[in-house]
């Protein structure tokens, strides 16, 4: 029993930082937009790839100037 004293604060101390990381997150806007910043990771990917695809094997050569 004398382990409660001790845990009950620690877990009212842990929720008081959870609502905390909460509250900022919600100021910092960090819930804004989450659909648009993931897909934007899948769409750079792919864009960087194709163009990877095709500059594969090319060097600049002096004649094509």
């Amino acid at each position: 029993m004398e382990i409660v004293i001790l845990l009950i604060p620690l877990a009212l101390l842990f929720l008081a930082g959870a609502i905390a990381a909460l509250f900022w997150a919600l100021r910092k806007d960090q819930f804004e937009d989450l659909d648009n910043a993931s897909w934007r990771v899948v769409f750079d990917d792919r864009a960087q790839r194709k163009t990877s695809r095709h500059d594969r094997g090319k060097e600049p050569n002096a004649n094509d100037q």
